[in-house]
């Protein structure tokens, strides 16, 4: 297949369509850096039209990277708040004081520098190289690969592996406009390319597509298999406050407010006659039955909560689904 023309394609039909995003504004290389940096933090596992009022929410709190740094963590979550997921909050905070401190406030250059920092892995340090330095990297995420599997016409277990879809990504070629390359790419397959109804006749890759040429447009998709694991959690209720603690126990939700809870066998939630709930989080799906204990125990880190100011706290939606099942708790 033809690629020599692909990145013209692509850059010209960036330039007509591209979506209006804030961190996308003209701005200073630092200040471009950091709006990159927090943009990729929360576009982890949620969507732009979502993410779009929480980033100029956060941008106008923490407008620089040394704002962000100082800021008390309280502050930082209370501008989080909504947007699910607070690790990426704690995590991006403690990025920028190291960012302050070791790096004299500007995003390294490097993969294995950036892959150092907390919350930045693969994909992420690859998003912030191409788009905040402009170097040739084309992230990997679910836009650009429906846009593979479709110009490929890709179906089969082995075609549509993470390790032949890499292989693949040369058909996208390079150009020296590395930053707007990548966000291209990602933009068509948000906007044309979508996962049902794609827009096909406003494609820059119309005529090198192969799921156009044959009508099929159905992706298949690797099967992901979240963990299933149990738990226990204890509810303490004093009147109308709840015994809540500051996560140190599991590394998902770590320093976050939760229920006190116990990981436990699947015999034991199974036999269990107390109430169940599902809870999915972005690696894992937890099955919890949920005990309501009548003596309060003393624990390290943990605080009484009365409900009227649930709304109030600050509270992963984790704690909140636990907390709205419980009897007359709305």
């Amino acid at each position: 297949m033809n690629t020599q023309n692909i990145p013209k394609k692509i850059l010209y039909w960036y330039d007509n369509n591209k979506r209006s995003l804030p961190w996308r504004k003209k701005n200073t290389k630092k200040n471009h850096e950091y709006f990159t940096l927090v943009s990729e933090f929360m576009l982890q596992q949620t969507q732009v039209k979502t993410v779009i009022p929480y980033f100029k929410k956060f941008i106008n709190k923490f407008p620089n990277l040394r704002a962000l740094a100082r800021a008390n963590e309280h502050k930082v979550l209370k501008s989080w708040e909504g947007l699910g997921y607070y690790s990426r909050a704690i995590n991006l905070k403690k990025t920028a004081a190291i960012l302050l401190k070791d790096f004299d406030g500007r995003l390294p250059n490097e993969i294995e520098k950036l892959k150092t920092l907390p919350g930045i892995g693969e994909y992420t340090s690859r998003s912030i190289l191409s788009i905040a330095h402009n170097q040739p990297y084309i992230p990997m995420d679910g836009n650009v690969e429906r846009i593979l599997k479709r110009v490929f016409l890709l179906k089969t277990k082995k075609q549509i592996s993470k390790e032949n879809l890499i292989k693949k990504k040369s058909f996208f070629s390079s150009t020296q406009r590395s930053s707007d390359y990548a966000q291209a790419i990602m933009e068509i397959g948000a906007l044309i390319c979508k996962p049902s109804s794609p827009i096909c006749s406003s494609c820059p890759l119309i005529n090198n597509c192969k799921a156009y040429k044959k009508k099929d447009f159905l992706i298949r998709t690797r099967n992901k298999l979240n963990k299933i694991k149990y738990f226990e959690a204890k509810v303490y209720k004093h009147k109308n406050k709840y015994l809540l603690v500051r996560n140190k126990k599991f590394n998902f939700l770590k320093n976050l407010v939760i229920f006190p809870m116990d990981e436990i066998e699947k015999k034991k939630f199974k036999l269990s006659f107390a109430k169940k709930i599902n809870i999915k989080l972005s690696n894992m799906n937890m099955k919890i039955i949920i005990n309501e204990e009548k003596k309060k125990k003393i624990l390290k880190d943990s605080f009484l909560l009365d409900k009227s100011n649930i709304n109030k706290f600050i509270l992963p939606s984790f704690t909140k689904k636990i907390f709205y099942s419980l009897p007359n708790s709305q």
